[in-house]
């Protein structure tokens, strides 16, 4: 099998590094494009993240009809559950003003332990596996360079629909570029902490992660909320310029997660 620290390691390292240039690259493009097309952007992504994250639970156990009994009633109430927390904590996700408080600007934060949470399943997945496995060689265990490529694309452009709250809310009360530096590595942190918990837990012990993409995919709809509420929601009256600007947006978001799923699933 593979040593803790070897796989914990890689772990770490595939999932902190390309979260923190996927924030960074947002970041640094944020002058090509006005706050709502980088929403618009992360919206996209999330359509096929959230379409990933709720097959992970299994679909919530939906192929059970009602004879899932209490494995499928946890499921459930874990989806529930994770968007409850964060809709309750954060209750301007659902206000059409622009409130720019302390509290309100800890919403990118909340997205990126939002979009996280899912990460708690991968890690237990891939921390069993790595306790288990008889190679000792990491890539070949998991699928080889173009799995862990598009891990780390994934991980990379998850980042991003916080990276893109970031910006909307920076855009509104400056940051300087010392206290931005230091919000985006927090926000790696606050984004992996799941995946590298469930990475170290799942390796010294088997758990069903169904469970915690359940929660995740709970916690994914709030992030839509979040995303939705800064790509939509405009004092301009509508145009079809500016409709198509947004649409584009969002489909580049789309084709980006749907090429690195297609990178996942391809076999040389």
């Amino acid at each position: 099998m593979l040593s803790f620290a070897q796989s914990f390691g890689a772990w770490a390292l595939t999932t902190t590094l390309p979260a923190l240039l996927g924030l960074g690259l947002i970041q640094v493009l944020r002058g090509l494009f006005r706050p709502r097309y980088g929403a618009a952007f992360g919206l996209g992504i999330f359509l096929w993240f959230f379409i990933d994250t709720i097959q992970g639970s299994s679909d919530l156990l939906v192929n059970e009809g009602f004879r899932g009994g209490p494995a499928q009633a946890a499921v459930v109430l874990l989806f529930v559950a994770g968007l409850l927390v964060f809709v309750l904590v954060d209750r301007n996700a659902l206000s059409s003003a622009q409130p720019t408080d302390g509290f309100t600007r800890f919403a990118p934060f909340r997205v990126a332990l939002a979009v996280g949470v899912h990460g708690l399943g991968e890690g237990l997945a891939f921390g069993y596996t790595a306790s288990q496995t008889a190679s000792t060689d990491l890539l070949g265990a998991f699928g080889g360079f173009g799995q862990g490529a598009a891990y780390a694309m994934h991980k990379a452009l998850e980042t991003m629909m916080a990276g893109a709250i970031y910006v909307a809310y920076s855009s509104r009360v400056p940051r300087p570029a010392s206290r931005a530096a230091l919000d985006l590595v927090s926000l790696t942190v606050v984004f992996a902490l799941p995946s590298l918990l469930g990475a170290a837990a799942g390796y010294y012990a088997a758990f069903d992660a169904t469970f915690a993409y359940a929660l995740g995919g709970g916690a994914a709809a709030y992030v839509a909320l979040r995303l939705g509420r800064e790509a939509l929601l405009s004092a301009e009256a509508p145009s079809r310029k500016e409709a198509l600007k947004v649409a584009i947006a969002l489909l580049a978001g789309f084709i980006l997660i749907y090429s690195a799923a297609l990178l996942h699933n391809y076999v040389g």
